[in-house]
C-alpha cells in the first residue's frame, strides 16, 4: 500500500538540486526552499544590492560652505558616528579621514531604517544631520527629483542649533551617491515574468529612486511607486495589489507588505541583505540573502547566493520545478499500485479471501515500471509553472487507472468460477493486468514523447514482459493455461477503457505539458 521509493525518489532529486545550484555558488541552507521557491508567484527584491551591484560611490558633492569647513564638519561625523551601512561607507571613502582636523563631539545619534538621518553634536552646540532629503526639507526640490528619477540616490546634510528640528535645520550640501544596475538584472527580471512570477521591489531609498532603478532593470509598471511611510494601516492592503515599488519601508512595513500579499494568496519570495529586511525574509514563504549581507541575513534565509547575484534565483526556480513537475507526474505511477491495494484488501477483508499478489510480485513491479522510468525522469528539464497541488495531482493522475484495475479484478474475482480459472490462473492474470495498466501509466507520464521519454516507457514494457516470462518460477507466476490466455485480452482491454473514460475530461483539453510548453494532442 505505500509508495516507498517516492520518498527516496524525492530526496535524490531535492538533493540533485542543490549539488547543481552549489556549482552556481549557491548555499541551500534548507532542503525543501527549493520546492518554496518554485512554488512562488511573486517575488520581492530589495533596490541596493540586488538590482544594483551594491558598490555605492559619491558621485558629486555641492555645498554652500566653504571647502575646508566642510570638510572638517564631514571628518567629525565620520570619526564620531556608529552607522556601518552602504551609504556611510560610501561617504568614508570619498571623504578621507585619515588626515584633517575635526570638531569634538559630545554626542551621536545612529542611523536607523525609522528615522532614515543620523547626527552628531558639536561642543560648540551645533548638530550635523546627514540624512534623506524628505527628512531635512520639508519641499524636495525639482532639481533633486531630477537627479533621483535617474536612480541615485541623493543625501541632504544639514546645520541645527541644538537638537535636531526639520523646521530650524539649515541644509548646506547635497551628496549624489551612485549605484550600477546589475548588467543581467533586466534578463533576470524578464524570466520571472516569462515564468508567470511577478516582481515587487520593496525598498527603503526614496520610492522615486527606487521607482527609476526598477525601471532600469525592467520591472513591469515600475513607475507606479508609493512612499510607504505616507501609508496608514488600512491602507497597506490596497497599496500591495495597485503599486509595484515601495519606497520609505521600515523593516515592520516590509514585513506588512509581504503578509498582505500571503493574505491574497500569494506564495511570496523575499530578498534582503541587511538586518532591514530579516522581519520580511522570516515571514516570506522563501528567502534569499545576498553573500556580501549581513550575518543575520545569511543566517536566517534559506538561501544564501554567495556571488551576492540575485540571477542565479533564475536557477533556483528552474532546479526546483524540475523536482516538483517530474515527482508529481511519476507519483501517478506510484500511487496507483497504493489506491488498488487498499481497494482490494477491503475486497478480501470482505469476501475472507487471500489477496491475490505476494511481495515478490509486486516488487518487480516496483523496479521495473515504478522506479526505473521515474528516477532517470526526474533528471529531465522541466521549469513549467507548478499549478496544482502535489498530492492532487499526483491522485487525479493514478486514479483511473486504479479504478480499472480494481473494477476488472474485482469481476475476475468473481467470475473465475463460472469461467473454469483455477486460483493460481486468477491470480495470474490479475497481476498481468495489474503490470500492463501500471505500464499504461508510465506511458500517460511519458507523453509528449521524445526520445529520452520515449525510451524510458519502450524499456519499462520490454523489461516487464522479459522479466515474467524468463523469472516467472523465481516470481511464483504459474505458466499461463489456454483458458487463461482467452479470458486475459477480455480483461486488459476493458481495463484500458475504463482508464482511458475517467480521463475524458483531460483528454477533451487535448494538451500535454512538457518543459514549460503545451502542446496539443492532435
Amino acid at each position: 500500500m505505500l509508495p516507498k521509493g517516492l520518498v527516496l525518489l524525492i530526496s535524490i532529486g531535492l538533493a540533485a538540486g542543490v549539488i547543481s545550484l552549489s556549482k552556481k555558488n549557491v548555499l541551500v541552507r534548507e532542503l525543501h526552499s527549493l520546492e518554496n521557491l518554485a512554488h512562488c508567484d511573486v517575488v520581492c527584491l530589495d533596490k541596493t544590492g540586488t538590482l544594483t551591484e551594491g558598490n555605492l560611490t559619491v558621485e558629486s558633492v555641492q555645498t554652500d560652505l566653504d571647502e575646508k569647513e566642510f570638510q572638517k564638519l564631514m571628518l567629525s561625523y565620520i570619526r564620531n558616528t556608529d552607522d556601518n551601512n552602504s551609504t556611510f561607507t560610501a561617504i568614508k571613502s570619498y571623504f578621507d579621514s585619515s588626515n584633517g582636523n575635526s570638531y569634538n563631539v559630545v554626542s551621536t545619534v545612529p542611523f536607523s531604517s525609522e528615522r532614515k538621518w543620523s547626527s552628531v553634536m558639536l561642543q560648540d552646540g551645533r548638530t550635523l544631520v546627514i540624512g534623506a532629503p524628505e527628512k531635512l526639507c520639508k519641499s524636495i526640490p525639482p532639481e533633486v527629483s531630477s537627479i533621483m528619477a535617474n536612480g541615485k540616490r541623493v543625501i541632504f546634510v544639514g546645520l541645527d542649533r541644538g537638537e535636531f528640528d526639520v523646521s530650524t535645520v539649515t541644509v548646506i550640501a547635497m551628496i549624489v551617491i551612485a549605484d550600477k544596475i546589475r548588467k543581467n538584472a533586466r534578463q533576470t527580471i524578464q524570466y520571472f515574468y516569462n515564468q508567470g512570477v511577478d516582481v515587487k521591489v520593496i525598498s527603503g531609498d526614496n520610492p522615486l529612486s527606487a521607482s527609476a532603478a526598477a525601471r532600469l532593470s525592467g520591472v513591469n509598471n515600475a513607475d507606479k511607486y508609493v512612499d510607504v511611510s505616507l501609508l496608514i494601516d488600512d491602507e497597506f492592503e490596497s497599496a500591495a495589489k495597485k503599486y509595484t515599488v515601495f519606497g520609505r519601508v521600515t523593516p515592520e512595513q516590509k514585513k506588512c507588505l509581504i503578509s498582505v500579499m500571503q493574505k491574497d494568496g500569494h506564495r511570496v519570495a523575499m530578498t534582503g541583505d541587511g538586518v532591514n529586511d530579516l522581519l520580511a525574509m522570516r515571514q516570506a514563504d522563501c528567502s534569499a540573502a545576498m553573500g556580501n549581507g549581513s550575518d543575520a541575513a545569511k543566517q536566517t534565509a534559506q538561501l544564501v547566493l554567495l556571488d551576492s547575484d540575485f540571477s542565479v534565483l533564475k536557477n533556483v526556480i528552474s532546479e526546483g520545478r524540475r523536482v516538483i513537475n517530474n515527482i508529481t507526474k511519476s507519483a501517478g505511477v506510484f500511487f496507483i499500485k497504493t489506491i488498488y491495494s487498499v481497494l482490494l484488501c477491503i475486497l478480501c477483508l470482505l469476501f475472507n479471501a487471500d489477496f491475490p499478489f505476494i511481495p515478490i510480485q509486486i516488487t518487480l513491479i516496483d523496479a521495473v515500471i515504478e522506479a526505473f522510468p521515474a528516477f532517470l525522469m526526474s533528471f529531465e528539464k522541466n521549469d513549467k509553472k507548478v499549478d496544482n497541488s502535489f498530492l492532487h495531482s499526483a491522485l487525479k493522475s493514478a486514479l483511473p487507472n486504479s479504478i480499472a484495475i480494481f473494477l476488472c479484478c474485482t469481476a475476475l474475482f468473481f467470475a473465475a468460477p463460472y469461467l473454469g480459472l483455477e486460483a493460481a490462473q486468477t491470480s495470474l492474470i490479475m497481476y498481468l493486468t495489474v503490470g500492463f495498466v501500471s505500464l499504461a501509466g508510465v506511458v500517460k507520464a511519458s507523453l509528449p514523447f521524445n526520445l529520452f521519454r520515449g525510451f524510458l516507457a519502450g524499456t519499462s514494457i520490454i523489461g516487464f514482459i522479459l522479466a515474467v516470462l524468463l523469472f516467472s518460477s523465481f516470481l511464483q507466476l504459474p505458466q499461463l493455461s489456454a483458458a487463461g490466455a482467452a479470458v486475459l485480452p477480455f480483461v486488459v482491454v476493458p481495463e484500458i477503457v475504463i482508464s482511458v473514460f475517467f480521463r475524458l475530461p483531460e483528454l477533451k483539453k487535448g494538451k500535454h505539458t512538457c518543459n514549460g510548453v503545451a502542446q496539443k494532442n492532435n
